[in-house]
C-alpha cells in the first residue's frame, strides 16, 4: 500500500514542480499565475490519473480495478486534450470581444493541454510507479 500511495503522490508532485520550472525556462519569468495555472507542461491531471492506473496495474494486475482506473484516465486525458482546448479557444475569443467592449473581466486562457504536455505526464506517471514498486518491493 505504501508503494501505491507513493507512486501517485510522487508522480503528481513531480509534474507540479516541473511545470513552473519549464515555464520559467521557456518564458524567462516566473509569476504566481505560472505556479497555479491549469494548462501548460506537463499536465498535472494526467499525471494523477495515469499514476493511479499504473499503480493499480502494479498492485492488482489486469483487474477490474485497473480497468476502472484506465477508463478514468481516458476520460481525463480526453478532457485535457479536447474539451479544455475548446474552452481555451473560446476564452481567447471572449477576451478579445470583452477588451473591444472595454470590459475589465478577463477569462483564463491557459486551460488545455497539447499532446506533448499530456504525453510527458503519461511517461513520468508510468515510470515513477515502476521505479517505486521495483525498489521498494525488494
Amino acid at each position: 500500500m505504501t508503494e501505491f500511495t507513493l507512486s501517485i503522490f510522487i508522480s503528481w508532485t513531480l509534474v507540479n514542480i516541473l511545470k513552473p520550472i519549464i515555464t520559467w525556462v521557456k518564458k524567462g519569468k516566473l509569476t504566481k499565475d505560472t505556479v497555479i495555472t491549469s494548462g501548460g507542461m506537463p499536465s498535472g491531471h494526467t499525471a494523477l490519473v495515469v499514476s493511479l492506473s499504473s499503480a493499480l496495474f502494479l498492485e492488482t494486475g489486469f483487474s477490474p480495478l485497473f480497468c476502472t482506473g484506465l477508463v478514468l484516465s481516458v476520460i481525463v486525458i480526453y478532457d485535457a486534450l479536447k474539451v479544455r482546448s475548446v474552452v481555451e479557444e473560446q476564452s481567447k475569443v471572449l477576451n478579445r470581444l470583452l477588451k473591444e467592449k472595454g470590459e475589465d473581466l478577463e477569462l483564463e486562457e491557459s486551460v488545455g493541454h497539447t499532446p506533448a504536455e499530456v504525453l510527458v505526464s503519461m511517461v513520468i506517471s508510468i515510470i515513477i510507479p515502476i521505479l517505486i514498486y521495483t525498489f521498494l518491493r525488494r
